[in-house]
């Protein structure tokens, strides 16, 4: 139902390459690249998913200082974009005093929402860890999209509102799986036992992870207590704290503000899926139809995915 399909990942390039001809056309722009990170690039995007774009100046590539500072910069580069007809001035956002910059923005034709940062590199070295991680477990994307797709349905998969993002949710599935001593003995091939490991995932962060107290670490694979990690940006309780595996001081869910809400969110998850589980088993054979386990935390409303897919059909078969 929501894994990407060939025409959706053709014209969400074909946004990526509208936007860089608009970029070396410009006055102001041409010295700029710009890449594309995140789920699209990742190819775990939902079909109404925003578009993770960043624009770096060869300037600032080459060791100069950013131009992307306060807001002034951001409205600029917005009304760059009204003046190619990528978007609508007016429907656009500006983020100037947050840890990373945007301006959000949705694309006039394809109606997909865009987040674009300005000379930062994180987002594409996440993706090379991405690779390999994928490399090393198979089963990863497959966890990774089931869970960020229980986050969208509510609400809580935007870190700038106080969620978690779609490198978190790598990091955290990654980790548990580093952490599974039958999943390193490979006793336990975890692309074999989906079931098993979205329901161990939903057990560990809701309720065995001390969040308030413990921060994620990839490299090496561990956990640390927040006390003992050097650099303060770890020391907030009431968050979330991944240690960014390309770069040790930054704090890749330093944004969660929401992290109780959504560990609740996988607790209840845990408790819910228990208890359709036993209710089927009680039932056995006497059921009156099939019935599926994860309805019980996945059914909602879906025609937002449905109309998205069909305008971006109805655009590529122009």
């Amino acid at each position: 139902m929501v894994r990407p399909r060939e025409f959706e990942h053709a014209m969400r390039s074909r946004l990526v390459e509208k936007l860089r001809r608009a970029l070396r056309t410009s006055r102001n722009y041409r010295d700029h690249d710009l890449e594309p990170f995140g789920s699209f690039m990742s190819g775990l995007y939902l079909p109404t998913a925003d578009m993770d774009l960043v624009v770096c100046a060869k300037r600032w590539i080459n060791g100069g200082p950013s131009e992307f500072f306060g807001m002034k910069p951001l409205r600029n580069f917005g009304k760059f974009l009204s003046s190619c007809r990528i978007s609508n001035y007016s429907t656009m956002e500006f983020i100037g005093h947050a840890k990373v910059p945007l301006v959000k923005y949705i694309d006039t034709q394809t109606g997909l929402r865009v987040d674009i940062s300005f000379d930062r590199l994180d987002g594409p070295q996440a993706i090379k860890t991405f690779a390999a991680w994928k490399e090393q477990y198979p089963a990863m994307p497959i966890l990774v999209t089931m869970i960020k797709h229980f986050l969208v349905m509510r609400g809580l998969n935007e870190p700038v509102n106080g969620g978690i993002g779609s490198f978190t949710v790598t990091c955290m599935v990654v980790s548990m799986l580093q952490l599974m001593p039958q999943v390193q003995s490979r006793n336990l091939v975890p692309e074999h036992h989906l079931g098993e490991m979205l329901m161990e995932f939903f057990d560990l962060y809701g309720n065995r992870f001390d969040y308030t107290n413990t921060a994620i670490r990839l490299n090496p694979p561990g956990y640390m207590h927040k006390t003992k990690v050097p650099d303060v940006v770890y020391k907030n309780r009431d968050r979330l704290s991944v240690i960014d595996p390309n770069n040790p001081a930054n704090d890749i869910s330093g944004g969660s503000s929401n992290a109780g809400r959504i560990l609740g969110e996988f607790r209840y998850a845990y408790q819910r899926l228990q208890k359709r589980m036993a209710e089927l088993s009680q039932l056995g054979s006497r059921a009156s139809q099939p019935t599926s386990i994860l309805e019980a935390i996945y059914a909602g409303n879906y025609s937002s995915f449905r109309n998205q897919r069909a305008h971006l059909r109805r655009l590529h078969d122009q």
